[in-house]
């Protein structure tokens, strides 16, 4: 089954929508409703999804801000647009960020059920390696080191290593590469320089059978994980620390998880439940915070709303007011009358 969230202002419209969806014997199954943009993203930050369908206009963020939020941090991701016939215009806007299908309103179910038989062949279709899920592995690889677990450094150890596409030639090369991005990222993000010793990952490409290669680099891996345990201070700490200093650095521009997590070699999935996990607050959640603070010290200075925005990462002095409103109950302006 691939797996849906439909999200409308109009509860009627989520209604309709999923019952059909999941009536419909096509392969597909709602698995959450939302009524606006901003609580698909949150969901998003921390689930993967086939489809997301999507009204265009809603309170908050609308369907194609939220269109430009999957283009950038999950672009697997399918987009089905629900407009009245006077937004088409507005809906082209969202070209650009790869949406699937528009369908009018009020909607007509054989045209739903069309795109999402387009969709499901789509998504059915044999894959070519991807290179974003061969980074993102990687990735994950980089992260179960730095959490100290071996059970889990070496179980995506095995499935990089199972995904490699020459079988065993040049396996041993193939994972003396991805131990060499290891070790890099190790140094440039976390200072620390892993000692070889007699276990030198640069002789892995000496190696010709899997089960030489495998068993050379759980001994490697190993050997990272020991010595990144006697550092005194936990990678934890350095990856969290580093990631609030981007959101305090950088929260004035159209940042975004993905960007997070490029910073420290995480992929965004996982960086999303890390940082969670370490702070109690989600990346959205924290990153809202630090924009409003910092709104709320610009009104005690009588800066301009259009200033205020423009400083705290909205483009939109209007939709700035809206999420101010909805985080402190009260519009700017209020807000500086009750100061």
């Amino acid at each position: 089954m691939f797996k849906v969230i439909v999200v409308d202002d109009e509860a009627m419209i989520r209604t309709g929508v999923s019952s059909f969806i999941n009536d419909t014997d096509i392969g597909f199954e709602v698995v959450q409703t939302f009524k606006d943009g901003s609580e698909a993203i949150k969901y998003l930050e921390a689930h993967n999804v086939d489809v997301v369908i999507s009204d265009i206009k809603m309170v908050n963020v609308s369907g194609i801000e939220l269109a430009h939020y999957i283009y950038k941090n999950k672009p697997q991701t399918k987009v089905i647009l629900l407009s009245g016939y006077a937004e088409f215009e507005y809906a082209k806007a969202a070209i650009k960020y790869n949406v699937e299908e528009y369908i009018t309103k009020p909607t007509n179910f054989t045209d739903l059920k069309n795109s999402l038989l387009k969709i499901r062949e789509a998504l059915s279709a044999p894959k070519k390696t991807d290179i974003n899920a061969f980074l993102n592995n990687i990735k994950q690889l980089y992260a179960d080191i730095l959490s100290g677990s071996m059970e889990d450094s070496s179980a995506t150890f095995r499935l990089l290593l199972d995904s490699n596409n020459h079988g065993n030639e040049y396996l041993g090369q193939y994972a003396c590469n991805l131990f060499e991005i290891i070790n890099d990222h190790l140094a440039a993000n976390m200072k620390i320089q892993i000692r070889s010793d007699k276990l030198d990952y640069k002789k892995l490409p000496e190696l010709s059978s899997y089960d030489e290669v495998y068993d050379f680099s759980i001994r490697l891996l190993e050997n990272i994980i020991n010595q990144i345990a006697i550092k005194d201070e936990k990678p934890s700490d350095i990856v969290v620390a580093k990631l609030i200093q981007f959101i305090h650095e950088h929260f004035s521009e159209n940042i975004s998880l993905q960007d997070a997590a490029e910073k420290v070699f995480f992929n965004p999935a996982y960086c999303s439940r890390f940082f969670k996990k370490q702070t109690g607050e989600n990346f959205s959640d924290y990153l809202l915070k630090v924009r409003m603070e910092h709104a709320v010290k610009l009104l005690r200075e009588n800066k301009k709303i259009t200033e205020i925005s423009k400083e705290c990462g909205y483009s939109s002095s209007g939709y700035f007011s809206r999420i101010f409103k909805e985080y402190y109950n009260c519009t700017p302006s209020e807000y500086i009358r009750n100061m």
